[in-house]
């Protein structure tokens, strides 16, 4: 029955803090302070006007130039001296928290960078390029030469790998056997008369220096090579406004790096985000003389959360927490009563990581059912990881066979996140059942949802499901459906709530992102349930509702102090808030005005507007 899922697989308010009267936890909003000095004003201007239109029919002509300097961490670029790059950005839409691809791979950014489309289309996922899709997904060049012949382009690239895979549709193409200053003396020279519209210049100095010595201006010769590749930067833009033809002509200047380095950050820079893998940490510039200052600085990440929480793991600790037998049955609610589940969670890395850092793939982190996955005559019901996601599973009652499971939407791993489950049964006598992640409605399985597009609507179950049994309620480690390494849990769990209701749509998202809960909710006199899970120690972890069903622990454990975010956007939509590699072919598309074709499935945003 497990294919059952395989098949369908998960396809691709905050409400102001409270005091709580039972525990300190602390909840504030938290805004980094790189962008506490960027309000929100700021950021609706990534898409400026373009100049306006002149009544001359002598129009300037759109010309680009495309620089990229490999590991070249964001950070570090804005801490750099950096003279010349900084003095653009007075007329530039840029950011020093941009995104690379998180896959340390220098091969699958360039693609990106050049093809305008992602790993998932482009197939380059290694550094030796086999099993690309680049005929499927080729370069901008060959793009932009397809629709425009007589568009002349030019790349100049230190690496002879990039030459060779990745330059194909330009006119002119060289590689410098990794040495920058020939490939920017080539440039200046390239760049005083020739035509061409396009000309893109790819730099490895700085990666080789952090190579060398480490991924931070800590490390002199690393902060060295960033004001080395600065230095060029300045002489290729002074080469362009030198131009005899300088005046009719309209440069798009990108400045920005393929990705960043390993580095590892101080705690106190660490805000377990994206933003704090150095990897993935590039800079970007773009710049114009018409262009306003636009600094894109980073979105809001979630909120504070801190406490105490214990390392649920699999194989061998089969670590769990157990009510006692004879409090089982008060959480039990037939075939005719509504109810809702919610938990905090915060995942670590899987034991294996070929998939992901944070992929898992079916086992039960909370459920009350005597042990998980699908099988007739096993009635309950589970929350479970799933790849990047998870699922809500139950089963019990006539012709219900193995059971069903409702995918929820992907979340990102080390922060917190909050899942809910409600179950409600209406006057048309089914029972219907509402996911949501971080307060976010979405399943990704069902009623045509995928990963890529989540359906905004909830569930109806077939038949009269009961998901009653003897199990106790369980937090942590669960025998029963998991694959190898893969099912390994290795998770916090904070905050479990069970209502004797169904909350409504508004409560939930209301409420998703608090750190706690006071009797101030509205929903708070039908708790049956709730555990904070945070003791910090011992063995026992209480439950405050009125069944008094305290939990005991199991297998081996550890309590671990935290201070993270909670409800942090994913990856996916932390890269539509600021600019990421796949955004640039699209933004020199557009400079050149050619009509974007749904063909190409471009994945980049376009900041900008021409």
């Amino acid at each position: 029955m497990r294919d059952q899922f395989k098949t369908n697989q998960l396809k691709n308010k905050l409400k102001s803090m409270k005091n709580f009267k039972f525990q300190s936890y602390i909840g504030a909003s938290l805004f980094v302070a790189t962008f506490a000095t960027s309000c929100k004003s700021d950021f609706d201007k990534v898409t400026p006007g373009a100049p306006p239109v002149s009544t001359n029919v002598d129009y300037k002509v759109p010309k680009v130039l495309y620089i990229i300097a490999d590991g070249a961490r964001g950070t570090s670029v804005r801490d750099a001296e950096s003279i010349n790059i900084k003095s653009l950005i007075g007329n530039s839409i840029y950011t020093w928290t941009g995104l690379a691809d998180t896959t340390k791979t220098d091969a699958t950014n360039w693609a990106d960078m050049v093809t305008g489309v992602k790993k998932e289309k482009h197939g380059v996922i290694s550094e030796d390029f086999v099993g690309n899709k680049l005929t499927l997904y080729p370069s901008i060049f060959t793009r932009i030469k397809a629709t425009n012949p007589k568009l002349r382009i030019a790349s100049f690239a230190s690496s002879e790998v990039f030459k060779t895979k990745l330059t194909g549709g330009t006119d002119i193409s060289e590689s410098f056997a990794g040495n920058d200053d020939a490939t920017k003396t080539r440039m200046v020279e390239f760049l005083k008369t020739d035509t061409a519209a396009l000309v893109l210049g790819q730099f490895t100095g700085v990666q080789t220096a952090g190579k060398a010595s480490g991924f931070d201006n800590s490390f002199a010769p690393y902060k060295a090579a960033i004001n080395a590749f600065d230095a060029k930067v300045g002489e290729l833009v002074a080469a362009v406004k030198a131009r005899p033809t300088y005046a009719k002509e309209n440069w798009l200047v990108i400045i920005t790096s393929n990705r960043g380095g390993n580095f590892t950050l101080p705690t106190n820079l660490d805000d377990k985000t994206v933003f704090s893998n150095t990897n993935a940490n590039v800079f970007t510039v773009i710049y114009n003389p018409s262009f306003k200052p636009t600094f894109i600085g980073k979105p809001f990440l979630g909120n504070s959360f801190a406490g105490s929480a214990v390392r649920y793991k699999g194989d061998p600790n089969r670590t769990a927490g157990v009510t006692a037998a004879d409090k089982s049955g008060n959480f039990n609610f037939g075939s005719n009563t509504n109810f809702s589940i919610s938990v905090k969670v915060k995942k670590g890395f899987t034991k294996n990581r070929s998939r992901g850092d944070y992929f898992y793939q079916w086992p039960s982190i909370l459920g009350k059912r005597a042990n998980s996955g699908w099988g007739e005559g096993n009635p309950g019901w589970d929350f479970s990881l799933f790849y990047n996601g998870w699922r809500f599973f139950a089963s019990g009652g006539p012709n219900w066979g193995g059971g069903t499971e409702i995918g929820g939407l992907d979340f990102s791993g080390d922060t917190w996140h909050d899942l809910t489950v409600v179950i409600e049964k209406k006057a048309d006598g089914f029972k219907y059942v509402r996911v949501y992640t971080d307060g976010v409605l979405g399943t990704t399985n069902r009623n045509g949802g995928s990963v890529a597009t989540p359906s905004k609507t909830e569930v109806r179950l077939d038949g009269q499901p009961n998901f009653d049994n003897n199990a106790p309620v369980r937090v942590g480690y669960s025998p029963g459906e998991i694959d190898g390494d893969f099912g390994n849990i290795n998770i916090n769990l904070a905050e479990l709530k069970i209502w004797k209701v169904a909350l409504p749509d508004a409560v939930v998202k209301q409420y998703a992102c608090d750190p706690t809960m006071d009797s101030s909710h509205p929903y708070y006199d039908f708790l049956v349930g709730y555990w904070h899970l945070n003791e910090g120690s011992g063995s026992s972890m209480k439950d405050l509702g009125p069944f008094e069903a305290n939990m005991t622990l199991q297998g081996t454990y550890a309590w671990e102090s935290f201070t993270d975010l909670l409800c942090s956007p994913t990856v996916t939509a932390l890269g539509n808030l600021v600019p990421k590699n796949s955004d640039l072919p699209a933004q020199i598309i557009s400079w050149f005005n050619i009509p974007r074709q749904e063909s190409w499935a471009l994945d980049g945003k376009v900041w900008i507007s021409n």
